[in-house]
């Protein structure tokens, strides 16, 4: 008993000195205590600056450029300036992509994917999946015409909503700031009144039937009020919109705008189809993905670090919210994998899931083109591709509503390069530069207040002198590279600062939204296009400013895998009324 005592207690002084000792020239940081490492120093700074990036920048400005925190037993390098992301970046034996639970909890169980995947694996899926994403139109003609499709979708739906005659309508007379401390974010479009007064515009489906007739008898239902999520319903599917003036202007709430529409051009090409923006399920799941990714940020959570609390605390923890979630997803992307084994012919593959189908028959490799690999790659398609764009437009709109005098002169652009007779198209963006330096500037806001997708050690190596040990994590910080004092006013939406003295668009080489090398994000192309088309073909149709009687929305944003404005709300005004 003597002797099991005290191998206990070497035992157990052993694991708190190892959990105690850094590395050999590991890069400072904070003190790291047994079991929960910096965890401690890393949450008290997170919670008083409210996001992720910032806790970085004050930890970068206490211990320099590059710092090392333990979380749990995962040791983390964290980089804050070019050259050491540069160095980083050209670094090969930092190629690799974290392998703890929580990277592999989110693909049942093994890492799966295109995000978070690495090796032979990873070339050999990132290779398929370019080569056929192209097939089917990836930054090609037939992408343009995709996003072009949804900019048109978007802009008539929502100017048939605002032309809509009125219609045995009564006048609201609820003042406007309570119904503006009522309802703010509430995802309704509201009608402004020639007074001034806020109205609701109020909607009934033609599916509704009346209880007296038993017929499709339309009538007005004072308690239903049009949501965002029906802009894409077809105007002349409503009895009626009930309306104070014909002004055309709306009050809407921006943070489910893009969504769908961003998705939409993905999904045509990874599994042919596109969805209305009323699709329940389809909302739901983008719902319960946005509230995941505010729990979770891009090094992982709570029960990734200390994986014994997904038994002792799986609420706590985050896990069981984790699972549910990613079962929904993984239900929803069963259902159209399905779909498309019983629709399947390999004579005319239609999308990259045909793609995927018909080379899991032809080849041997069956470890490589697993089902359970092709969700896998279109969860990360579904969150790299919609996810982060759809917040990137967010951010764009945040600033041009609170910079007027920028949208002004994006819309002088618009004027004089398309005009009023169409709608612009991406051909349009060689002579539209200002309106593409505030995609540039857009990215650099968005992208300047997150954190890159970790990368791993393969070996032991160097950084920047310090000594970074095999599998440690590493991370980059964005805003030590485009929000620092390179930009000179980095936190000023100035979109002239991409422009060069010819009019031209001019790039910095520190300029690096979408990362850099062998890991350069494969989406680039279509993110830039999607903002830059729907960014111009809403600002020739519409003014974005902020809604009278109501604060500024701010410029503080929600931390997350994916940082994203809080939610505001826009007063949207048709420009030219026929």
């Amino acid at each position: 008993m003597f002797l099991q005592t005290i191998s206990i207690t070497i035992l157990a002084f052993l694991y708190f000195y190892i959990g105690l000792r850094k590395p050999k020239g590991f890069p400072p940081g904070p003190i790291w205590w047994p079991i929960i490492g910096s965890a401690l120093e890393v949450s008290r700074i997170r919670k008083a600056t409210g996001c992720l990036y910032k806790a970085c920048m004050v930890l970068s400005k206490r211990y320099g450029p590059i710092f090392g925190i333990k979380i749990g037993g995962d040791r983390i390098v964290v980089l804050n300036d070019y050259e050491t992301i540069q160095s980083m970046l050209n670094n090969e034996d930092c190629d690799g992509r974290p392998d703890g639970f929580f990277y592999q909890a989110r693909t049942r169980g093994q890492r799966q994917g295109i995000l978070v995947t690495d090796g032979s694996f990873w070339v050999e899926q990132r290779r398929f999946l370019l080569r056929h994403l192209r097939e089917f139109g990836f930054g090609r003609d037939t992408m343009a015409s995709l996003i072009e499709a949804e900019a048109v979708h978007l802009v008539e739906h929502l100017k048939k909503i605002s032309r809509t005659k009125k219609r045995d309508s009564t006048p609201s007379t609820e003042p406007r700031d309570d119904c503006c401390r009522s309802r703010i974010n509430s995802g309704q479009i509201y009608q402004l009144g020639s007074n001034g007064a806020i109205d609701e515009k109020e909607k009934s489906h033609p599916d509704s039937k009346d209880s007296n007739h038993g017929s499709n008898d339309v009538r007005t239902s004072p308690k239903t009020t049009l949501k965002i999520e029906d802009m894409y319903v077809k105007p002349e599917d409503y009895d009626e919109v009930r309306k104070l003036s014909e002004s055309g202007e709306m009050i809407i709430s921006m943070n489910e705008v893009f969504g769908v529409p961003v998705l939409n051009t993905l999904w045509e090409m990874i599994a042919g189809k596109r969805y209305s923006n009323e699709d329940k399920k389809l909302l739901h799941l983008q719902r319960l993905l946005n509230s995941l990714l505010k729990d979770v940020d891009m090094t992982g959570c709570l029960f990734g670090y200390f994986p014994i609390l997904r038994i002792l605390a799986p609420e706590m923890s985050g896990y069981k919210q984790f699972l549910n979630v990613h079962q929904h997803i993984w239900d929803f992307l069963n259902e159209e994998l399905e779909n498309h084994k019983t629709t399947f012919n390999p004579s005319q593959v239609r999308d990259l899931m045909d793609a995927y189908i018909n080379m899991r028959l032809r080849t041997s490799n069956s470890e490589s083109y697993t089902e359970s690999q092709l969700l896998a790659t279109c969860l990360d398609l579904f969150i790299a591709g919609s996810e982060t764009t759809s917040k990137a437009l967010e951010t764009c709109f945040l600033y041009l509503v609170l910079c007027p005098e920028v949208q002004e002169k994006a819309q002088r652009e618009i004027d004089a390069v398309v005009g009023r007779d169409r709608l612009p198209t991406l051909a349009d963006r060689p002579r539209m530069p200002y309106v593409d330096a505030i995609v540039l500037e857009s990215l650099r806001m968005f992208m300047g207040r997150t954190m890159n997708i970790p990368h791993r050690a393969l070996k032991d190596t160097v950084i920047a002198g310090y000594r970074i040990p095999k599998d440690t994590m590493i991370v980059v910080n964005f805003n030590g590279i485009l929000m620092d004092e390179f930009w000179e006013d980095p936190e000023i939406f100035r979109p002239e600062r991409f422009i060069n003295d010819a009019g031209t668009i001019t790039i910095p080489s520190r300029f690096l939204p979408f990362s850099y090398g062998k890991h350069r994000c494969i989406g680039e192309v279509l993110a830039k296009s999607n903002v830059f088309l729907l960014t111009a073909t809403l600002l020739q149709t519409f003014t974005f400013s902020v809604v009278p009687g109501e604060t500024k929305p701010t410029i503080e944003f929600i931390d997350g895998v994916t940082i994203s404005p809080k939610p505001y709300r826009a007063l949207v005004n048709l420009r030219f009324k026929k």
